[in-house]
């Protein structure tokens, strides 16, 4: 009887729980999907720092030198870019934060 009463607690618990949290997901943009595959690219070379070019040619940088991906061409804007969630300035921002680490505001919060 008290295993019953332990398991119908349990139970009872669980589904109040759930009841009220509403899911929902969030679609990754187009300059998140890019960034993206781009890291990939870009950590099989054994880093996470690359620029793009003006010809949008991604450059993996290196302390051995760098050398452009022939393989890969970018739509992101020519600068310096870092593979990485802390370093990406587009990402959502965290729950109950209200700015990015540069100190702007977030352009998106949870």
């Amino acid at each position: 009887m008290k295993q019953l009463a332990v398991v119908i607690a349990l139970v009872a618990s669980s589904l109040a729980a759930c009841v009220g949290s509403d899911s929902y997901y969030v679609y990754p943009s187009d300059y998140s999907n890019e960034l993206e595959y781009v890291c990939l690219h870009v950590m099989q070379r054994g880093t996470r720092r690359f620029m793009v070019n003006d010809q949008h040619a991604v450059i993996p940088l290196q302390a051995a030198g760098s050398g452009v991906l022939p393989e890969v061409q970018t739509d992101l804007a020519p600068g310096g870019y870092f593979c990485g969630a802390f370093d990406d300035r587009q990402v959502p921002c965290s729950k109950g934060k209200t700015s990015n680490l540069d100190g702007t505001t977030c352009a998106f919060a949870r």
